[in-house]
């Protein structure tokens, strides 16, 4: 009991040991609390770790599969993927054909390289396609190397140069359509009609279904005035191919060269009259019929939403014909001749 000034006889003894006793309780109570949380801290990493363990044993791959993915990256590619290729670059997709061409350069073969030119010829980097031809001319791939070579030798107009290498060509494999075709098309530029008439009677045969051929020898056949042969092989090319703009222009002239002028128009549309307009008033005028000329190039004029300078420098042409009564020359229309190689 505490005495009559307030203290306690033991002096606080029991009162410091009761609050002691309470804090050690209390720490204790902490200690525990906290290796709790550690516990329950290690349990879920322990977890973490067993769910992402196996992952990454499964994503590692032993050193024999890194060489078998180097080896098939440096694998020749198979015909079909070539055939793709090939596909993609005749067709003129040329972006598609890079993309296709891409992961092949790898394998290093003759094969490709051989399709790395043809696309380098269908770009028209004609040294870069020359370059990638000649490499070839030697081995399994030396007939299509030369004719490669020809054809970009005649884009170059090196005529002399392509006939060596087309001839190279047909000698090694007679059955190259494209050689044959191009071999034809510069008989047209020298007037060699028996060389042409007999190159493209062999490109027909060896590609029937090809619209170029067809096309480039209905060109040839309007060079000499044969416009009935000339719309026989140009109908058989549209029937092929009825999209080709050339085509459908030179069939149009080589209907519109036999007076048959309406039916010139057979398969005009709207987007492309005005240059059919120009083209059978050309036909017109170099037949001599010149009001008829004259009212197509007027046309073809009204309808162009762009200034017509074709039409218009043959109206100039046509009136200086009137004024001094000379034979027709005129300017040709539009795009006349398919080039060696669609």
């Amino acid at each position: 009991m505490p005495d009559r000034f307030g203290l306690d006889p033991d002096g606080g003894r029991s009162s410091v040991l009761a609050e002691a006793r309470s804090f050690a309780a209390g720490a204790e109570a902490g200690r525990i609390r906290r290796l709790h949380k550690l516990a329950v801290l290690v349990l879920l990493m322990a977890m973490v770790i067993a769910l992402v363990a196996p992952a990454f044993a499964r994503e590692r791959k032993p050193a024999a599969d890194a060489a078998a993915v180097l080896a098939q990256a440096s694998a020749p590619p198979t015909p079909e993927a070539l055939a793709l290729l090939d596909a993609a670059i005749a067709s003129g997709r040329l972006a598609d054909a890079r993309a296709l061409i891409a992961p092949m350069w790898a394998a290093g073969s003759a094969d490709v390289a051989l399709r790395g030119a043809e696309l380098a010829l269908a770009g028209g980097s004609l040294p870069e396609a020359a370059d990638g031809f000649g490499a070839l001319t030697e081995g399994a791939l030396a007939a299509r190397a030369w004719q490669g070579l020809g054809i970009t030798r005649l884009k170059q107009a090196r005529l002399d140069d392509a006939i060596a290498a087309l001839d190279k060509a047909v000698a090694l494999d007679a059955g190259l359509a494209r050689a044959w075709n191009a071999r034809a098309v510069i008989a047209d530029r020298r007037k060699d009609w028996a060389t042409a008439d007999a190159a493209y009677e062999k490109a027909i045969a060896a590609a029937p279904g090809d619209a170029a051929m067809l096309a480039n020898r209905g060109w040839s056949m309007l060079l000499r005035g044969h416009h009935v042969a000339a719309e026989r092989d140009l109908e058989r090319a549209q029937a092929l191919a009825p999209n080709d703009r050339v085509v459908r222009t030179n069939l149009a002239l080589a209907r519109a060269m036999q007076g048959r002028y309406q039916e010139a128009f057979r398969h005009s549309n709207r987007a492309s009259l005005a240059v059919d307009l120009n083209t059978v008033g050309y036909a017109a005028m170099a037949r001599g019929d010149l009001t008829v000329a004259e009212a197509y190039f007027n046309r073809a004029l009204s309808l162009n939403p762009q200034f017509d300078r074709t039409a218009w420098a043959n109206l100039q042409y046509l009136a200086d014909l009137k004024a001094r009564s000379r034979p027709a020359m005129g300017v040709q229309p539009g795009p006349q001749a398919a080039t060696a190689q669609q």
